[in-house]
């Protein structure tokens, strides 16, 4: 069990657990939201990378934030933490991947991450790479998962 593997007090393990669980969905329920709100700079953004044939960038535009949105939400409260984790460890995967061949090309491009603009770099990819790290262990450990309306019991349970 990966409660084991942790060597810290459980209240600590719970906290985490929620942080991550309210960081990792929160920012994408965010990034969504800001990508549904402003299309068009979305749709330039993903033109930017060079290697996005144009004629997905519609259905993407369409699809994607309200995608990133739903796993956001469910992962931030908690529901099909497995599945949900997996979806977004698939989501990261594609990300970080054209990140990567942004930043070795050289592009100088907005990665189109959220509303506002910002380069692609390294800090970004170890960003990515971090969160990826988390919702692998959520896809591997689901009983991490603490369903929002179970928070505080589990807080108290920990102390």
């Amino acid at each position: 069990m990966l409660a084991s593997l942790i060597p810290f007090p459980k209240s600590w393990r719970v906290l985490a657990v929620i942080l991550t669980q309210v960081v990792v969905g929160g920012l994408f329920a965010y990034a969504g939201i800001s990508k549904v709100l402003d299309p068009l700079r979305f749709a330039s953004s993903l033109l930017g990378y060079q290697i996005i044939p144009v004629g997905i960038v519609r259905p993407i535009v369409l699809l994607l934030p309200w995608i990133e949105i739903t796993l956001g939400v469910l992962f931030l409260t908690g529901r099909y933490v497995q599945q949900v984790a997996i979806g977004l460890a698939g989501l990261l995967t594609v990300f970080t991947g054209l990140l990567i061949i942004a930043l070795l090309n050289g592009w100088v491009i907005d990665c189109g991450c959220f509303g506002a603009p910002r380069p692609v770099d390294l800090q970004k990819i170890l960003e990515n790479i971090a969160m990826l790290g988390c919702t692998v262990c959520f896809a591997r450990y689901p009983t991490l998962g603490i369903k929002i309306e179970s928070w505080r019991e589990a807080w108290k349970d920990s102390l």
